[in-house]
This record gives C-alpha cells, structure tokens and sequence, in this order.
C-alpha cells in the first residue's frame, strides 16, 4: 500500500460537455443571428480572398462598411472641419493612405461604400416615416 498517504480521486461520471457546449453555441448563435451572419460572412471574404480577390474583398468591405457606418459617415458629413482638426498634413497623408488602399484593394473600399450607401438610404427611409 504504497499510496496510503496521497488522497484518492472521487470517481465522478464524466460530464457530458459536448451537447451542453453545442446547445450552448447554438442558443447563443440564434439569439444573435445578426452577428452570427457578420461572423460566417467575414469568414467566407476572406476565404475568398485567395481564389476570388474581387468578391472576397466585396464582402469584407460590406460587413465592415455596415458595422462601421457612424464611423465612415461622421468625418464624411462634417469633412470642412475634420481637415481643420486635423491639419492640412494629416489630411493629405490620410487621404493618400485611402487612395492606396483603394488601388491596392478596390473591392474592401467599395463594398463599404457600397453597404454605407444603402444602409443610410434605409435608415434615412425609416426615420423620415417614423417623423410623418
């Protein structure tokens, strides 16, 4: 009796994880079918971003374009006083780095443009009902 003074383990029947942890991730998908989408879309971009550049690209710009949308429109409306926020400089830097990306990856700009678009023709729809 060689192990007299280490306790002995409890023999515990195994939980079963698997369907616990797959229900979980299918309640918490479902719940959030919204995200979820985000989630599978961005990963089909940018799988297709090594055989179809263009459409992968599209994709990514879309999703980014629709979760960003405050974001990319902000500085856009108020572009006068963002230069002068920023300085003449930065503006000009800012505005070379974009037209890089832009020639570099025209589909990411242009699918976010793309969704920015139309979700502000949407919104803007739905809140001028809303005040009528």
């Amino acid at each position: 009796m060689a192990d007299e003074g280490m306790p002995q383990k409890e023999e515990k029947p195994e939980p079963k994880a698997k369907p616990e942890r797959l229900e979980d991730v299918y309640q918490l998908a479902s719940s959030n079918m919204k995200d979820t989408l985000a989630y599978i879309a961005m990963i089909v971009g940018i799988l297709m971003l090594f055989f179809e550049p263009f459409y992968g690209g599209a994709i990514i710009g879309a999703i980014a374009g629709l979760y960003f949308t405050k974001e990319i429109i902000t500085p856009l409306k108020s572009l006068e006083s963002f230069i002068e926020k920023q300085g003449m400089v930065r503006s000009l830097i800012l505005g070379g780095a974009l037209l890089g990306i832009f020639i570099e990856a025209p589909a990411i700009i242009i699918g976010a443009a793309v969704a920015v678009g139309l979700k502000q023709i949407i919104v803007n729809d739905k809140e001028s009902d809303k005040k009528e």
